[in-house]
């Protein structure tokens, strides 16, 4: 009910572009949440024979953390190309009239009558807590806003109108919204939302 799709053509050029200025990549915090082992391989795929990685890693070559590399690549997982796209279902659907209070603390009243979709990712799995109010979820392609606060497992949509179906597909962040969008509406760095994507998270390398 909650995967991870990396696109490894896009992480490979990425990093390319990279290589060409930097000698040393950071990898820590699991390669930022993408999977350390398969991207150290990529990694040195396309040159780098140098990483800073987290205390224990085995996997790749760990050398000290450099603050000039580590300024210079804060940003390596913003690519122009959606690097990881990570979605959740719709797993209940239930139609309320306007002013209904929704989620904890019900911070959250409906302009309207409405569809509330309940969707299966939480904090827990790495939907950023703080970004709600705000955040908003896609589904078909279209963007609605996040009702309420996200809760542990879970999180709730007011798709209005839409003909949404149970079990449709959820893209919490990808090409629309974007993980930038979600910094934003989270108010923490990009590196610091997709690398708290949890290990319950499938992750699938396109």
């Amino acid at each position: 009910m909650r995967r991870a799709f990396i696109n490894t053509q896009a992480l490979r050029e990425h990093l390319g572009s990279l290589r060409r200025a930097h000698e040393t990549l950071d990898l820590r915090a699991n390669a930022y949440g993408l999977g350390l082992a398969k991207t150290s391989e990529i990694a040195a795929e396309v040159g780098f024979s140098r990483v800073v990685a987290s205390p224990g890693a085995s996997e790749v070559s760990v050398l000290p953390v450099d603050p000039v590399s580590e300024t210079a690549l804060t940003n390596w997982w913003d690519s122009p190309e959606a690097l990881v796209t990570f979605e959740a279902d719709v797993i209940s659907l239930k139609r309320v009239g306007p002013g209904t209070p929704v989620s904890y603390g019900y911070e959250y009243h409906t302009a309207t009558e409405t569809t509330l979709a309940l969707v299966s990712a939480g904090f827990s799995d790495g939907v950023p807590r703080t970004a709600s109010p705000g955040a908003r979820m896609s589904i078909r392609g279209i963007d609605f806003p996040v009702a309420g606060r996200i809760a542990m497992d879970q999180c709730i949509l007011d798709v209005g109108d839409s003909p949404i179906e149970l079990g449709e597909s959820v893209t919490i962040w990808g090409t629309s919204p974007t993980l930038s969008d979600w910094s934003l509406w989270s108010r923490r760095p990009t590196g610091a939302v997709q690398s708290h994507l949890a290990t319950r998270v499938v992750r699938t390398w396109m």
